[in-house]
């Protein structure tokens, strides 16, 4: 009938205009789908038309722009918050599974010809101890993000404000660690590339990493996007 393409086409328009995880963006829209809708059986009950009736609640609901960007708010920080918990525990795991690996397979640095800490220029040390300590530091700075994050929404009413904080701190996090992963690699292959090829699984371990961390940077741009 002619007066259900009211709330569809509100519904509709919503759903243009909202970027973010699909399963919370078809939860939004389905709550407000269900709001209009029963918003519509009271106007109907008390005598007007299913068309006015589905009229006057989205009137009543709000201009879709207006609720857009709550809702956008809202998909944001979902997608921000995800975001942050992804990083904090995927890059532990990371470090600790590569360091497991290479325990596993090569022993101790010293055993392996070329890595020990005599062998090697002044400045390498230092960005290896700056790679082992990034995953703890940006565990620690994501899990404060999450803790302020979730204090602020008891505080803030602009979920966007949240958004575009987890998404920046995600989005700078994830850069550093990346950043150092690559620089590392860089580094030892250009000072002893054997070492880099010397065991396969190594190999494997760490460019698997690189793109994990690839892949989280690319989510936290988006979360940088949606946030925005």
């Amino acid at each position: 009938m002619a007066g259900a393409s009211v709330i569809d086409d509100y519904v509709a328009d919503l759903d243009t205009r909202l970027r973010g995880n699909r399963k919370v963006k078809l939860d939004l829209l389905t709550e407000a789908r269900d709001s209009l809708e029963d918003a519509a059986d009271c106007y109907r009950s008390a005598g007007l038309r299913d068309e006015d009736a589905q009229r006057k609640a989205v009137a009543d609901f709000g201009p879709v722009g207006a609720i857009a960007r709550d809702y956008q708010g809202e998909l944001a920080v979902a997608y921000g918050t995800r975001t942050l918990r992804s990083i904090l525990f995927i890059l532990p795991a990371l470090h600790l599974g590569w360091e497991g690996s290479r325990l596993f397979f090569l022993g101790s640095w010293e055993s392996v010809p070329g890595a020990s800490s005599s062998e090697l220029p002044a400045w390498y040390l230092p960005i290896t101890q700056i790679n082992d300590s990034i995953p703890w530091a940006v565990s620690i700075a994501t899990a404060l993000a999450l803790l302020f994050g979730r204090l602020m929404s008891r505080r803030v009413a602009d979920n966007r404000l949240i958004a575009r904080c987890a998404a920046g701190v995600a989005l700078a996090t994830v850069s550093a660690a990346l950043l150092s992963n690559l620089s590392l690699g860089i580094a030892s292959t250009i000072l002893n590339p054997e070492l880099m090829f010397h065991t396969p699984v190594l190999l494997l371990a760490s460019l698997a990493a690189v793109a994990v961390l690839a892949q989280l940077t690319v989510m936290a741009r988006r979360a940088v996007r949606f946030a925005v």
